[in-house]
């Protein structure tokens, strides 16, 4: 049988307490109290554990993006243009309007409607009560202006952005929890060190007259690197954002605006004209691309797993990604041969990018979920429309197959432009919304298609 080593830690911990209380009941000193120290001790030492295993997952994801941040700046852009002089207006107009313009004009308005869309079960309300980015702008790492152009833009822009936030940055979020939990009450949250990196695309539609900007589209080429600490009540103290819960909720309210609704070919659209009018009018949506196919991702069963709990037998689930929709399966209890006969059908936007569907098998514990493998198929490889099942070797491991199978199915109908609402991925189910994730397994409950308007109304300023 094979231990982790958070479980191995914990073992040690534990038989050096159970021996110290061995020895101290030999001489009749033991004591309720050295019990309830023993209790406490070993609480602590879990709770170490599982904050040292977020930091490493979290430092590694640091480090991967970093690297491939280094592979990016070795090739040679010959149309990309330095960006220096425009990072150093932008130091000297941050300070004086520029923040403001961006915080209270621009973000204030959108972050609540993301707020409200995304939040946990547990929450019944949730309001910015304070927001200032800090006295650090933005950077620009690159600007090349791209060729290629579907029509609908006069220019488009590729930028490169790293925004890392000063000391001094303050947002200050007020929590509602509901009833059952809280008892109504109102709890804040301070988020601090914002640290959001990646490759923004820009489309401009140009006007004859005032603002001589009609339109602006904005979003991701790629999911960015992004990272957030929150921390309760003062501005000094534990970083909520790595506790059990909060973590999770945390990390898919940045995996849905950064990796799903802002990236590529999703786009967030600002109407400059009503942006700039002084009365209170709608300025901004999301607008998103119909799938011109569908990639049905059907996991069966898995065989031949790694023990990863101490009873011989594990906890498993199965998570996958394709592009910037993800998806997961329930947990089986206690086996080693799970069947999860799940069926999940995921939308495709472009056949110009290469589609990798990245499988994890992960390990279901209490505190931190164990990796048992990964597997990777490329779906540009099976557009036939058939459906290709097949059992593969789960990497990085030294056992253990999962069977799955794929059916590549193209759309007829043309391709056109609609909003749409996402729904926050929770513990079990996934996406359900039009144009995200949808699960279609039999068992699973129907949730049918929702569109709903954006109360994004901007207020007239003073």
């Amino acid at each position: 049988m094979v231990v982790s080593v958070k479980d191995a830690t914990l073992l040690h911990h534990a038989c050096i307490i159970l021996l110290l209380l061995w020895l101290l009941n030999s001489f009749n000193c033991c004591h309720t109290v050295a019990y309830c120290l023993s209790f406490v001790y070993l609480y602590f030492v879990s709770f170490l554990i599982f904050v040292h295993e977020e930091y490493v997952i979290r430092l590694r994801k640091k480090l991967k993006f970093e690297a491939k941040i280094e592979s990016d700046q070795e090739r040679v852009f010959s149309d990309s243009e330095t960006v220096r002089w425009l990072n150093h207006a932008i130091e000297k107009i941050w300070p004086v309007c520029l923040e403001e313009i961006v915080s209270q004009k621009i973000l204030l308005p959108m972050v609540p409607w993301f707020l409200h869309k995304y939040k946990p079960w547990t929450v019944n309300d949730v309001e910015i009560q304070h927001l200032y980015l800090g006295s650090s702008p933005p950077v620009f790492t690159k600007m090349r202006v791209l060729q290629q152009s579907d029509g609908t833009d006069d220019l488009v822009l590729e930028l490169g952005i790293n925004f890392l936030s000063a000391d001094d940055m303050s947002a200050i979020l007020g929590v509602k929890l509901r009833k059952l939990l809280g008892f109504g009450m109102w709890a804040k949250s301070h988020l601090l060190d914002m640290h959001i990196e990646g490759k923004v695309l820009v489309g401009l539609k140009f006007l004859p007259c005032w603002p001589f900007i009609g339109r602006l589209r904005l979003c991701f080429a790629g999911p960015p690197y992004s990272q957030i600490t929150v921390k309760p009540i003062f501005t000094h103290g534990l970083d909520v954002s790595k506790f059990p819960g909060i973590a999770g909720w945390i990390d898919n309210l940045m995996a849905l605006v950064f990796e799903q609704t802002l990236v590529e070919p999703n786009m967030l659209v600002v109407d400059v004209k009503k942006f700039c009018s002084p009365l209170p009018e709608n300025w901004f949506f999301i607008d998103a691309k119909e799938p011109i196919a569908h990639a049905t991702v059907e996991i069966l069963e898995a065989a031949d797993m790694k023990p990863a709990n101490l009873n011989g037998l594990a906890d498993p689930f199965v998570k996958g990604r394709l592009g910037p929709y993800r998806f997961r399966t329930k947990t089986q209890k206690k086996t080693l041969a799970p069947k999860w006969h799940e069926e999940f059908k995921i939308p495709i936007c472009t056949w110009e990018l290469p589609n990798i569907l990245i499988i994890q098998v992960v390990d279901k514990d209490f505190f931190y979920n164990d990796i048992m493998g990964d597997c990777c198929v490329s779906i540009d490889e099976i557009r036939d429309g058939r459906r290709h099942e097949m059992w593969l070797p789960l990497n990085n491991i030294n056992c253990g197959r999962l069977c799955l199978a794929v059916t590549v199915s193209e759309c007829n109908k043309k391709r056109a432009e609609y909003s749409y609402d996402l729904k926050l991925l929770n513990e079990e189910f996934d996406f359900t919304k039009k144009g995200s994730l949808s699960r279609s397994s039999n068992i699973s409950p129907k949730v049918d298609d929702v569109c709903e308007t954006m109360d994004n109304t901007r207020k007239p300023s003073n």
